[in-house]
């Protein structure tokens, strides 16, 4: 199965049709965890971004993550990921560069206002292996992951909570089989006023056969240049040895815009 490239957003952002009601975007980016909350009904939105990471053995990434959201109906959301271009310089080896693998997913935020006052979601995706592993640019076997989410406004604040559990598909090389893997992150955003806004995250990552611990944390900041559109940049700092030594990131949300009436 391929994954969509820059053509097929491009087709999908000219056959939306303009509609009066106004597109606010549910930005996902620029942190780890996800808000509980879902992509307005009837509305494509795009999250795309530029980000170079170090590792600790001086190897680099330079990636473009790109995330399309469809808003099915309200509360319910499919997602289609994939690094449209991803490209890996090991210390020690040569460099390799191509897509990554392609993740499809589906969200559905349950419940509003319901646990210490906060939207419950459960999401649910499936990553093909789409890209050969050979290079390292792809897993080289499925992964399937359960996430729950909460989410919270208290004022000018937002906090996301994400617990996740993913069954990782292991290549022969390190050992064959599926590894399971727990995950946690939490994420608090601050918003200055109308257009600004900081966040700071701590994400975790349980260690499998394949990789080590990692443990990280992030801090970023975002503009709303309007209901539509967002940008946002940051930089990342891994705490454990299994995590990059930094990364740094640039990127937007815009909503493209409707492909059905509301």
């Amino acid at each position: 199965m391929k994954h969509p490239g820059p053509a097929f957003l491009l087709l999908l952002a000219l056959g939306l049709r303009a509609e009066d009601i106004p597109i606010e975007v549910n930005p996902n980016r620029p942190t780890f965890a996800n808000p509980a909350l879902t992509t307005q009904s009837g509305v494509a939105e795009l999250e795309w971004g530029l980000q170079r990471s170090k590792f600790r053995d001086e190897g680099t990434s330079f990636a473009t993550p790109t995330l399309l959201k469809l808003g099915l109906m309200k509360d319910l959301e499919v997602r289609l990921s994939s690094p449209l271009y991803l490209r890996l310089a090991p210390a020690d080896g040569r460099a390799a560069a191509g897509s990554g693998d392609f993740n499809l997913g589906v969200q559905w935020c349950y419940f509003h206002d319901g646990l210490f006052g906060t939207d419950q979601a459960i999401q649910v995706a499936h990553t093909f292996p789409t890209v050969p592993s050979a290079q390292g640019l792809g897993n080289g076997a499925p992964i399937d992951t359960l996430t729950l989410l909460f989410s919270r406004d208290a004022g000018p604040y937002h906090v996301d909570v994400n617990l996740l559990e993913s069954w990782i598909g292991l290549t022969p090389d390190a050992g064959g089989g599926r590894a399971t893997q727990a995950a946690g992150t939490v994420s608090i955003t601050r918003n200055l006023n109308e257009q600004w806004s900081i966040s700071g995250e701590l994400y975790g990552l349980q260690a499998i056969p394949s990789n080590a611990k990692i443990v990280s944390n992030l801090w970023a900041v975002a503009y709303k240049v309007s209901k539509r559109l967002v940008l946002d940049a940051g930089v990342d700092v891994g705490l454990t040895n299994g995590a990059p030594r930094y990364t740094v990131f640039t990127g937007l949300t815009v909503g493209l815009g409707r492909f059905r009436k509301p």
